[in-house]
C-alpha cells in the first residue's frame, strides 16, 4: 500500500525546513510514495478545513499529525499507520462478501496475514469479519503460512473473551503441529473450564483426521 503525505508549512517557520528535508529523503527512499508540501498562507482553505492551528502539519495517508518528529518517529508512525490501513481493507471487503479477494491478499502479503492476526485477537472485531478470516485460516491451515503465528494462537486460547479463546483452540487444531496439539492437550487437562470440554472434542477431531489420512 502507497504513503501519502501532505505537509503543510508557511514562510518563517524554522521547524518546517527539517521536515520538508526529512519527508524529502523518505520518499527518495521510496518509504513514502506521494508527497504534497502546502503552504497554508497560499491555501487558507486548506488550513481551515483541516483546522490546522500550528505548522509543521502532516497528514499521513489522511490521519493527522503535528510538530517536529525524528525519521524514527515518522517510520514508527508510517508503519503502524499501515497496519491499521491493512485491518480498514480486510474489514471493509469481508463486510461486502469479497471472500477470495480477502483471501489471496492474505495469501500473498505478510502485512495482511499481521493484520488478520490483530483482527482475530481484538474482541470489537465485528462477527462477519471473524467467520471470513475463520474460513481463510481453514484454507490456509495446510500451508506453512499460519507457522509464524502458532505462538500467537496458543496466546490467544488464555484469552479472557471466550470466544477469542475457543477460536483460537479451533486454530491451533487445525495447525495440527507438536506445539499447538500440545497446548490444546494442556488446556484439556489443566485450562479454564468452559474451554476443556472445547479442547477434548478438537483433540478428538484431529486425531481422526489423521487415522483418516
Amino acid at each position: 500500500m502507497p504513503n501519502e503525505v501532505s505537509l503543510f508549512v508557511m514562510q518563517g517557520c524554522h521547524v518546517c525546513p527539517q521536515m520538508e528535508r526529512l519527508f524529502q529523503d523518505m520518499q527518495k527512499n521510496g518509504a513514502i510514495s506521494e508527497l504534497a508540501i502546502i503552504d497554508v498562507t497560499e491555501h487558507p482553505e486548506l488550513a481551515k478545513q483541516h483546522d490546522i492551528r500550528s505548522v509543521p502539519f502532516y497528514l499521513i495517508n489522511g490521519v493527522a499529525f503535528s510538530g517536529l518528529k525524528t525519521a524514527q518517529e515518522i517510520t514508527q508512525l508510517l508503519q503502524q499507520n499501515q497496519a491499521q490501513k491493512w485491518e480498514r481493507l480486510i474489514k471493509q471487503e469481508l463486510s461486502d462478501g469479497q471472500l477470495q479477494s480477502v483471501e489471496d491478499t492474505i495469501r500473498s502479503r505478510k502485512e495482511a496475514r499481521d493484520a488478520m492476526m490483530s483482527l482475530l485477537r481484538d474482541d470489537q472485531t465485528e462477527l462477519v469479519v471473524r467467520i471470513g478470516l475463520t474460513a481463510i485460516i481453514e484454507s490456509l491451515a495446510e500451508s506453512s503460512l499460519l507457522d509464524p503465528y502458532e505462538s500467537i494462537f496458543i496466546e490467544m486460547a488464555e484469552h479472557a473473551d471466550e470466544r477469542i479463546a475457543v477460536d483460537a483452540l479451533y486454530y491451533l487444531s487445525l495447525l495440527n503441529s507438536p506445539a499447538s496439539l500440545a497446548a490444546l492437550n494442556a488446556i484439556a487437562r489443566h485450562g479454564k473450564i468452559e474451554l476443556r470440554e472445547h479442547a477434548r472434542e478438537l483433540i478428538e477431531e484431529s486425531t481422526s483426521r489423521q487415522v483418516l489420512h
